[in-house]
């Protein structure tokens, strides 16, 4: 089992504040991680702070 999280970084706000969205993406993760089952499966999208989707995470079964 493997947790991947993917981040595109074409979108505007994610090319003009890279760092700043990553810190708030991944602070958002950790806050929900227990909302969800750590098995194969879950996953979910992930949005840049316009509210625009730019990836997800999810766990992999290997």
């Amino acid at each position: 089992m493997r947790f991947v999280l993917e981040v595109n970084f074409d979108t505007e706000n994610m090319q003009l504040k890279p760092m700043e969205e990553l810190q708030r993406i991944l602070g958002d993760w950790s806050q929900r991680v227990a909302m969800y089952p750590l098995e194969p499966g879950s996953q979910e999208d992930v949005y840049d702070s316009q509210n625009e989707e730019v990836g997800e995470w999810a766990i992999l079964d290997d």
